[in-house]
């Protein structure tokens, strides 16, 4: 399943029941390849990544992994369009930034847990799914009213199937559902037609915007979250302040190094506050207090408290 820089998932699917050409608009050469025989399909993902620099075992995995297949016989194509969209966001030719997408599949939003395993497997790019996710149409799994559908098949079709379930014949299931669905036109987890298909450099130009308002909250959220923490702060600094110097008069390690972290909180309120001179000041008279506690004096300069 893995090796360094390849990572390979493949999957063999009875042709009885799905139809190859189904595959058509997610292949890639050499990394999205469909093979057919007399009586099977064989799906390979094989992508090749200069960024997998890991070695993954491959115990565990396909247990993590099997319910894709069953998707894949029941019309769901969700995973074909995750592994294009890694396929094709690695390629180095610039002919392919016009290639057009294959189609959308329904809830892409809505990736179920072995799915999700899917995209850490293959490592696709979270911005990337989450800008093509907007073009993606949310469906409620419907109960499909399969013995109303059976009762207006005709009574030679009815016997044919019953044939095969006594000769013990395999996937009659999944070949009644087939035949079901195709008859009253129901496929599962269909995308939006009506949209249109964008390219591979909009995805890719689409997933760099993602990025950059991703990056933009979490910034935002981490200085809030600092903000917050500095203003609880604020309400004991006088506290925090007898509580270093209480540190420091310990002479031990550990001590030295809660005053350091405490210091480099006060450091942050100061600026917070517009107070770094008074900060300063006082970092220069512990300085000057303490001048003989190198171990001290050697972790204020660590953290950068110390003027150079």
């Amino acid at each position: 399943m893995a090796n360094w820089g390849t990572r390979q998932l493949v999957f063999r699917l009875p042709k009885s029941v799905i139809d190859p050409s189904i595959f058509e608009p997610y292949c890639i050469p050499e990394q999205i390849t469909v093979f057919t025989n007399s009586s099977y399909i064989i799906l390979d993902i094989n992508i090749d990544d200069e960024e997998y620099r890991t070695w993954i075992e491959g115990e565990g995995w396909l247990t993590r992994l099997l319910q894709i297949r069953d998707d894949i016989l029941q019309g769901d194509f969700r995973v074909l369009y995750l592994a294009w969209l890694k396929a094709t966001s690695i390629s180095i030719y610039e002919e392919q930034e016009e290639l057009l997408e294959p189609p959308v599949p329904a809830n892409l939003n809505q990736l179920p847990i072995y799915l999700e395993a899917f995209v850490e497997f293959f490592d696709i790019d979270r911005d990337l799914i989450a800008f093509a996710t907007e073009e993606s149409v949310s469906q409620q799994d419907e109960v499909e009213p399969i013995e109303e559908w059976i009762g207006a098949l005709s009574s030679e079709e009815k016997n044919d199937f019953l044939l095969k379930v006594i000769r013990d014949e395999p996937n009659v299931k999944l070949q009644l559902i087939k035949r079901l669905r195709a008859i009253f036109k129901n496929p599962k987890n269909s995308g939006n037609d009506k949209i249109t298909r964008r390219s591979l450099a909009e995805l890719l130009a689409g997933a760099q915007e993602q990025n950059e308002r991703r990056n933009k909250q979490e910034f935002l959220r981490v200085q809030q979250e600092k903000i917050l923490k500095l203003e609880a702060l604020a309400l004991k600094e006088e506290q925090v302040w007898l509580e270093v110097y209480k540190l420091i008069e310990l002479k031990q390690s550990k001590p030295y190094e809660q005053a350091v972290a405490y210091l480099v909180d006060l450091r942050d309120l100061a600026e917070h506050q517009g107070a770094l001179d008074e900060f300063q000041a006082s970092i220069q008279q512990i300085q000057k207090d303490y001048s003989s506690r190198s171990g001290l004096l050697s972790r204020l300069k660590k953290a950068r408290l110390l003027a150079l």
